[in-house]
């Protein structure tokens, strides 16, 4: 049997749950495995499945779902909800924008196992999958009204985010977004953060990536693989696309205190250091803070991370997100140290 899993969620690796999976798989057929989110992509390094689990780009589990349908007999979603009606919420979402689909598929995830789709003569061959409790809910998804978003669970006091933007936190255990005809957001059941809100630009609250709590629950030992990067790269409030878009980077500057946390994170798997200019205005959605050797940190005065984000990206990248290497690392930072000027509180080199 031909067996595709996607993973999804650094907690699917952290937990041991994809390794389970792609075990089982490998023991009834052949197997391949693809994981698309940035944590999840640092919980396989830091796993050493990087060889086991394709991590080379980002793609919605819903996307690679159909991708990987067109060569394989079942899919398995593996996916590690905060509780069981977490887990549900986030199948019936990707399967409304999966069904109908010719291959079985199966969600595998924290306690207990669904299946969305199968013909009944390939319900026995699949089952030795499944992990937990077990769930039929074929023909139980129906169209759903992507226009409007309730996030199950939500914890009381989380910060919410869309397209990697935190937007807000939750002042209760439901929230529900939707979006105007102009295309401005609505939110219940949340304290908007104006800033983050900005930041979104245009955006569509039906193919929005959506979640709340932390960037990743679970941890695990950090490793690095070697970079051979010849590009500079900046990432400005759009953190998790570092781990895909600068890869063949040298070094990557980064802007504002969560990008750079989440950013620096990422990028020590890849072996590539940063330059990071923050505030002080961090929201707290990382625990981790790992910089790779050679990286700098500069704090300036509250409210100037952007400003003097945005004079870097201006003269050194002409407003676009990446350059050929000409410059140095340290050539780099002591431009930063300059345009800051008397802006710039403290400086941090690893």
């Amino acid at each position: 049997m031909r067996t595709a899993v996607v993973v999804h969620g650094p907690e699917a690796v952290d937990s041991g749950l994809a390794l389970e999976v792609i075990r089982r798989a490998a023991m009834i057929g052949e197997v391949r495995a693809r994981v698309g989110g940035a944590t999840a992509v640092a919980a396989v390094i830091d796993s050493g499945l990087e060889d086991v689990i394709a991590h080379d780009s980002r793609e919605l589990p819903s996307t690679a779902i159909r991708q990987m349908a067109a060569e394989a007999d079942v899919v398995v979603l593996v996916n590690y909800g905060k509780d069981r009606d977490s887990a549900l919420g986030f199948g019936r979402l990707v399967m409304t924008k999966v069904l109908p689909i010719s291959a079985a598929v199966v969600q595998v995830d924290n306690g207990l196992s669904i299946i969305w789709s199968a013909d009944d003569p390939l319900l026995h061959r699949i089952l030795p999958l499944t992990i937990g409790e077990v769930l039929d809910l074929r023909g139980s998804v129906e169209t759903a009204d992507l226009t409007v978003r309730r996030l199950s669970g939500v914890r009381n006091g989380e910060f919410v985010w869309i397209n990697g933007h935190v937007i807000g936190r939750a002042l209760r255990d439901e929230v529900v977004l939707s979006q105007t005809p102009s295309g401005e957001l609505r939110a219940e059941g949340l304290t908007i953060k104006p800033t983050g809100v900005e930041r979104l630009g245009d955006f569509d609250i039906r193919t929005a990536i959506v979640r709340s709590g932390q960037v990743r629950r679970t941890s695990g030992r950090p490793r690095s693989l070697r970079s051979l990067g010849n590009a500079v790269c900046i990432i400005d409030h759009c953190a998790e696309e570092s781990v895909f878009r600068c890869r063949d980077a040298s070094y990557v500057v980064t802007v504002g205190d969560d990008t750079s946390k989440i950013a620096s994170a990422l990028l020590f798997r890849l072996g590539i250091p940063v330059i990071a200019i923050t505030d002080g205005d961090e929201d707290g959605i990382s625990k981790e803070e790992i910089f790779y050797p050679g990286s700098f940190l500069f704090r300036l005065e509250p409210g100037n991370d952007d400003l003097v984000g945005a004079e870097i990206k201006e003269r050194c990248f002409a407003h676009a997100d990446r350059i050929p290497l000409s410059m140095k690392i340290e050539e780099m930072a002591a431009l930063v140290r300059t345009v800051s000027g008397k802006r710039l509180l403290w400086e941090r080199v690893f």
